[in-house]
């Protein structure tokens, strides 16, 4: 009886995923559309998105703080209700400044809902077979949310044409849907040892490692966010992709991601950190460098998917491997110390994508490509480290 309750939790809380995940592939996307739809520019588009992982980085930071002291599922909860009051109000106002405070509140809860889902999940169970079921419905359900309204959009039902409103419309149904599921599931969570936090913390980074690699996680999320933050309107605006081929463009680019990842994770066990790093990111850095270099449309294409395709494969050498190297009792405060430098660094290169597009597009290359060589640099030095540390 007792098993069944757990599968019956686990599946639960995976229809919970899958709903937030579909609106959250909706809004996440389209949201930049709807923005420029409502007359912001691309340079206020960047400010908010900026802004918005900024404190986002911040608050999720704060709440890991006092993680032992409050239960997963009502932070779980409170983000999904937030999110779906905040895109409520979105579809009733038209004032510049409470679409800005909307549209934060929405991505701050976005960030805490992704946060505290797994943890959520564990309690449940830890498998490897269960975190397999949850990646596969993260990455679908968003797909999906993407593809869908993407062909969509500009399509004409009698009088009504669908649009970026159905779109939000769309997101705010499968929030709210969400949040049911999860008011029905009944939590077992236990009470968390209470940790202390600065002497945690200080054994953490005081690891040469550690410190290095949080430092190669701050840039390549600046670089990240530099191309990905404003990705639809670059490819609409500036490429002139129209929304409906965007949308199955970048399905395509994440299937062939999917498949390169699943080709490499067969055939490279063997692979070095540094053979892994130049593999993934120098591959995406000669793309960045060409498309700046030649400047055209044709070239800019290229470096995206490359850049799709790269963001998927070799994670377990290139991530799991400096993961793998934390005590078990420090891992949830070191992912979300993780987490903190990561939302910090695509904050920074949402900012800079608004000053680096209005140059022109080939600058954004530009900046993302110096990054991507100065981070595989990194990651190259932090094989040799690691390597010199396990011999030590």
């Amino acid at each position: 009886m007792k098993n069944r309750t757990r599968i019956s939790d686990e599946n639960l809380l995976m229809i919970v995923l899958a709903f937030m995940c579909f609106s959250i592939g909706i809004w996440g996307n389209y949201r930049q559309l709807w923005l420029s739809d409502n007359g912001f520019d691309i340079v206020s588009i960047s400010r908010l998105f900026s802004v918005a992982l900024i404190c986002s980085a911040v608050i999720s930071f704060i709440i890991s703080l006092f993680s032992y002291k409050i239960k997963v599922k009502n932070v779980t909860l409170l983000s999904i209700i937030l999110r779906i009051i905040s895109m409520i109000i979105l579809l009733i106002t038209k004032d510049n400044f409470i679409i800005k405070t909307c549209m934060l509140l929405c991505i701050m809860c976005e960030v805490i809902f992704s946060i505290a889902y797994y943890p959520l999940l564990t309690f449940i169970t830890k498998t490897d077979e269960s975190y397999r079921k949850k990646t596969l419905i993260e990455y679908f359900a968003r797909d999906i949310g993407i593809v869908s309204c993407g062909l969509l959009i500009g399509v004409t039902l009698g009088k009504y044409v669908f649009n970026y409103d159905t779109c939000l419309i769309l997101a705010l149904i499968s929030s709210i849907i969400a949040s049911i599921f999860l008011l029905v599931y009944k939590s077992n969570e236990h009470h968390k040892k209470t940790i202390n936090l600065v002497k945690s913390t200080k054994k953490l980074l005081v690891n040469k490692i550690n410190k290095t690699y949080l430092i190669n996680q701050l840039i390549i999320n600046i670089s990240y966010g530099i191309i990905f933050d404003l990705i639809m309107l670059i490819l609409t605006d500036y490429i002139n992709f129209n929304v409906a081929f965007t949308s199955v463009f970048i399905i395509v680019c994440n299937v062939l991601g999917s498949v390169a990842a699943t080709i490499l994770s067969k055939i490279g066990t063997n692979l070095s950190i540094t053979m892994s790093s130049i593999i993934k990111f120098g591959s995406r850095s000669i793309g960045y460098v060409l498309a700046f270099v030649f400047g055209s449309i044709p070239m800019f294409i290229v470096a995206i998917v490359m850049a799709f395709i790269t963001s998927r494969i070799l994670e377990d050498k290139v991530t799991g491997s400096f993961l793998q190297i934390i005590d078990e009792e420090d891992q949830f405060l070191y992912g979300n110390i993780r987490y903190f430098v990561a939302c910090l660094g695509e904050g920074i290169g949402a900012f800079l994508a608004g000053i680096l597009v209005v140059k022109s597009v080939k600058y954004l290359f530009l900046g993302a490509g110096i990054l991507t060589i100065v981070q595989t640099i990194i990651l190259i030095y932090l094989d040799k480290i690691k390597k010199n540390w396990f011999n030590y």
